[in-house]
């Protein structure tokens, strides 16, 4: 039995000290540089913001933002904390400024800031990645052989795009990492109850016979407080080990269980009232920063610096949108093009489908109501924005509840399951997992290709799209005056970005131009003047919700099309319509005339224009 554990332990091993070495060696600054005049990269929105409070507590032990804090960040990364997020709080007759997101991720990332830098982060993912995996080898090894418990578990982060937030200097791992750490301590006994394993006798471990005991409760109880209070919906995990012993009416433990939560988020927000003056690190005059920053010059201030406001308060009358969107949110949540999680957690999909397909208990059952009563919260409270962001790989929100399908079934997985995941993650995430730096940054490439492409774009989140983090694809007008009434958001990339006094925008070449078009006004009709290209006989196909017209252009010729159409897809007093536009044939204008500098590869130019009722 020994001699079975031995290559098990040593692949947990050497996985954990892969990733320790890459976190230490990492040029964190390089890795995400987008110039070439400074080797000093950039750290977008959220991530920006837990370095620079990461780097705040580690040297002056408080979240107050100060100058002093921005020319520090300055020397690990350039252009600026991008998003940086700021709250002003008024004392007596000043004010001051703190970091607005909750400090249990920096907190603990701190001391790693301190020693290690950029890479500091990176290192307490490392740390909690090994715990991770041990974890999910010692609970899968009560009942599954050493080997399949450790694929079991490795198959888990590596067969999905979670670990890919590994990378991230954000919270999200981190997240992972509790709610893995909860389920572990609170489901242990029970599975090893299962196994048939007997009490722990005197002989027993100390380690074994805590994990079996009614302690590994409480434990569980308190890291899902520092959950509860770093991802709010995360209360989800608190419920389930909470209804257990409810519904076996140990009252008595129910109230310690509460207890011991309530001490870890007391802790927490206890600190955050002492280093801010206010128990909500959301609320309050709250706002996020690109570019320009407070106190970067003498005379730039909270109120002077280009800023948005970012403000919790009242977020529940802004957020909400009818109930009929829900059954469309939730089949988007698993499988729209980039937030379904049946294509970038498909282990997810698996577990569930052994729980189904397995043995149920009351622990399971209580498992199951979580995850789905959380996921409910993010679709019902954040209709609009349930994936994290414009700027999030796959489903950000989702990373902190897929640890639940982990401890779901009961049943051992057999290794033509775990195939089945590697060869999922293979054909849909490999061009991912080939750079995740990359996808990160840019995270709706995957997005704008086969098969990715087949999948259905989530019209619930068009300001909240990867693709919207493209300025030259997100809410473009075109008319001039600017009505701020109607918008056009490009799906892919088959499209040139407007030149001087074009009228309008050129496709690609022969490819399809996949687009959406939003009007905050009723119309009747969409009407597209179109141009052609170099090329004779250039058929123009263009599809508006799925009805279709053709015509035929040569050399600058011009045609109208006219499209009456309905409501749309209406979501927020706005109108939406899919739109797809393709030239048969495209041509370089600079290698077809003399006189031409233009390499751009034209299909066809076009401009929309909306008619109202």
């Amino acid at each position: 039995m020994l001699q079975d554990r031995k290559g098990p332990a040593a692949a947990l091993a050497l996985v954990s000290i892969f990733f320790l070495g890459a976190s230490l060696f990492l040029n964190m600054p390089v890795l995400h540089n987008s110039s070439t005049e400074d080797i000093r990269g950039y750290l977008p929105g959220d991530q920006s913001t837990y370095y620079a409070m990461a780097q705040s507590i580690a040297f002056d032990g408080d979240l107050e933002y100060t100058r002093k804090d921005l020319l520090r960040y300055d020397e690990d990364f350039a252009a600026g904390p991008l998003g940086i997020f700021l709250k002003r709080i008024k004392q007596g007759d000043g004010e001051k400024l703190y970091y607005a997101k909750n400090l249990a991720y920096p907190l603990f990332a701190a001391p790693f800031v301190r020693v290690f830098g950029p890479n500091g982060p990176l290192v307490l993912h490392a740390v909690l990645l090994f715990l991770i995996l041990l974890m999910g080898y010692s609970y899968f090894g009560l009942t599954d052989a050493p080997a399949l418990s450790l694929l079991r578990v490795l198959t888990f982060l590596f067969a999905s795009v979670a670990w890919i937030y590994y990378l991230w200097i954000a919270p999200d791992f981190f997240n992972l990492a509790l709610v893995f750490a909860a389920l572990f301590f609170w489901q242990y006994k029970h599975r090893g109850q299962e196994a048939g394993f007997p009490p722990p006798g005197p002989a027993t471990g100390g380690l074994h016979r805590f994990l079996m005991s009614d302690g590994s409760d409480y434990l569980a109880a308190f890291i899902g407080g520092i959950a509860v209070y770093s991802k709010p919906p995360n209360v989800a995990v608190l419920g389930a080990i909470f209804l257990g012993p409810l519904l076996r009416k140990k009252f008595l433990k129910t109230a310690g269980l509460a207890l011991s939560a309530a001490l870890s988020l007391g802790l927490l927000f206890g600190t955050t009232y002492v280093l801010t003056r206010e128990w909500n690190y959301q609320g309050g005059e709250r706002k996020s920063f690109y570019y320009s920053y407070p106190y970067e010059r003498p005379n730039v201030t909270f109120d002077s610096a280009p800023g948005q406001e970012m403000t919790a308060d009242g977020y529940m009358g802004k957020s909400l949108i009818s109930p009929k969107f829900v059954p469309r949110n939730i089949f988007y949540y698993f499988f729209g093009r980039y937030t379904g999680v049946t294509w970038y957690f498909f282990p997810a999909v698996l577990f569930l489908l052994l729980f189904v397909a397995g043995k149920k208990s009351l622990d399971r059952w209580l498992i199951l109501i979580a995850l789905a009563g959380e996921i409910l919260i993010y679709v019902v409270m954040m209709p609009t924005n349930y994936g994290g962001g414009g700027g999030s790989l796959a489903n950000r929100y989702f990373v902190s509840i897929y640890p639940f399908f982990l401890f779901l079934p009961a049943s051992r997985i057999k290794p033509r399951e775990m195939i089945l995941s590697w060869g999922a993650a293979a054909l849909l995430l490999g061009q991912i997992f080939m750079a995740p730096f990359m996808y990160s940054e840019h995270p709706s490439i995957q997005g704008k290709r086969f098969p990715f492409t087949l999948f259905p774009i989530e019209r619930t989140l068009i300001n909240d799209l990867p693709t919207n983090t493209n300025p030259q694809a997100f809410r473009l007008e075109w008319t001039s005056p600017a009505t701020n009434d109607r918008f056009l958001y490009f799906l892919n990339d088959n499209f040139h970005k407007r030149e001087g006094t074009e009228d309008g925008w050129w496709t690609r070449g022969d490819r399809e131009l996949d687009m959406m078009l939003r009007t905050f006004i009723p119309i009747k009709e969409v009407r597209f003047h179109l141009t052609g290209s170099l090329r004779q006989a250039n058929e123009i196909t263009v599809s508006v919700e799925g009805r279709t017209q053709k015509v035929t252009l040569g050399p600058g010729e011009k045609a109208i099309l006219d499209f009456p159409v309905d409501d749309g897809f209406m979501i927020r007093q706005s109108h939406q319509y899919r739109i797809k536009l393709r030239a048969s044939k495209g041509a370089t204008p600079y290698f077809e005339d003399r006189k031409s500098g233009d390499r751009r590869w034209l299909g066809v130019l076009f401009l929309p224009e909306v008619v109202g009722r």
